[in-house]
C-alpha cells in the first residue's frame, strides 16, 4: 500500500513537472519570494527557485514522512497555505526530515 502511494505520488509529480515544462511557467523567470525560510536547506531552496522550489522540498519531506509511517500533510506544519504561517510544532517536526 505504501509503495503504491509512493508510486502514485511520484507519477503525479512527474506529470505535473512535465506540464510545467511544456506550459512555460512564467514564475520560473521571476519566482515568488519565500515568506519565512530559516533552516539552511529551506533557505537554499528558496534562493534557488523561490516558493516553487521550497514547495518541491516540502513535498519530498511529506513523502519521506509518509514512507516512515508518519501521517503528514501541509497543514501539519502550516496554519494556512497563503501566508504559510507555521504551527508551533513545525520546526520540531521538520528538522528530522530534512
Amino acid at each position: 500500500m505504501k509503495l503504491r502511494m509512493l508510486l502514485t505520488s511520484t507519477a503525479f509529480a512527474a506529470l505535473f513537472s512535465f506540464g510545467l515544462v511544456l506550459g512555460g511557467d512564467a514564475s520560473a523567470e521571476d519566482p515568488k519570494p519565500c515568506v519565512a525560510a530559516t533552516l539552511p536547506k529551506v533557505k537554499a531552496a528558496c534562493e534557488k527557485g523561490g516558493q516553487a522550489e521550497v514547495k518541491k522540498l516540502m513535498k519530498a519531506v511529506v513523502d519521506k514522512a509518509k514512507a516512515a509511517g508518519k501521517e503528514m500533510k501541509c497543514l501539519s506544519c502550516h496554519k494556512d497555505l497563503k501566508a504559510f504561517e507555521q504551527t508551533p510544532n513545525a520546526m520540531d517536526d521538520l528538522k528530522p526530515l530534512l
